[in-house]
């Protein structure tokens, strides 16, 4: 029995008590042929019943659900355990059927995470990696360099098929509007809530290379170090 303490019956939504059911059959074990056997009204009390050749499995899947929390049976005594939570309901009891109780539910509602938008005009820089869209609007792909998948919007077909000539071609950096989401990242464009406006292509040219470049150059002093690359990082204060 699962029994929702200090909470009776007349005060639980018919279908908020549906969805307990639902959970618990699920902890239960479908293929164990759960069956509804009434509601005993020692606060809520929802009782079941499992044929006898079934027990065993069912058992089973309990000891799973509370010893592997990463087990699929784990999961649904996080959504009971986060429906008590959501409810207001500080406790719930999982009783066998000499009503010993076997499993303590402490209710938890799981935190929300408030995201914080704006609306800006930025800039991305990635490569294109794809464009789908059969209308006015299409949705660009870009992978940018801390390996995000952004998806933008292009209202424009002959921008898109500029656009896509760089598919996979190089890196290019998009100017943007719309609205953005703050992430451990900074600030990033939100998926297909903001449109490109323009774009430019940029040199992809490895930093050895150019470098090779600076010191072919008269008078330039890149050329006296032995490491021209390890004292650009130094004088940038890291070695990034």
């Amino acid at each position: 029995m699962l029994r929702i303490l200090q909470r009776n019956p007349d005060r639980i939504p018919m279908d908020r008590l549906g969805e307990y059911i639902r959970q618990f059959a699920e902890l239960l074990g479908t293929d164990n042929q759960p069956v509804f056997k009434g509601i005993k009204k020692a606060s809520t009390g929802l009782k079941a019943a499992i044929p006898d050749e079934r027990r065993q499995y069912a058992h089973l899947r309990l000891v799973e659900a509370r010893t592997e929390p990463d087990s699929r049976p784990a999961k649904f005594l996080r959504n009971i355990e986060g429906m008590l939570g959501q409810d207001k309901i500080k406790a719930a009891q999982l009783l066998d059927a000499a009503e010993n109780v076997v499993y303590l539910f402490t209710g938890h509602a799981e935190e929300t995470i408030q995201t914080e938008r704006l609306h800006q005009e930025g800039t991305v820089d990635g490569v294109v990696t794809g464009l789908v869209g059969a209308d006015d609007t299409m949705h660009l792909h870009l992978r940018d360099h801390f390996e995000r998948d952004l998806r933008l919007v292009v209202r424009d077909e002959i921008f898109a098929r500029e656009l896509l000539a760089w598919f996979r071609n190089g890196s290019v950096r998009l100017y943007v509007h719309g609205t953005w989401l703050r992430t451990e990242f900074g600030w990033v464009p939100e998926a297909n809530k903001c449109t490109v406006d323009h774009f430019e292509s940029l040199d992809d040219t490895p930093l050895h290379e150019v470098f090779m470049a600076l010191a072919k150059i008269p008078g330039n002093e890149w050329i006296t170090f032995d490491d021209p690359i390890a004292e650009w990082r130094s004088l940038r204060g890291g070695n990034e």
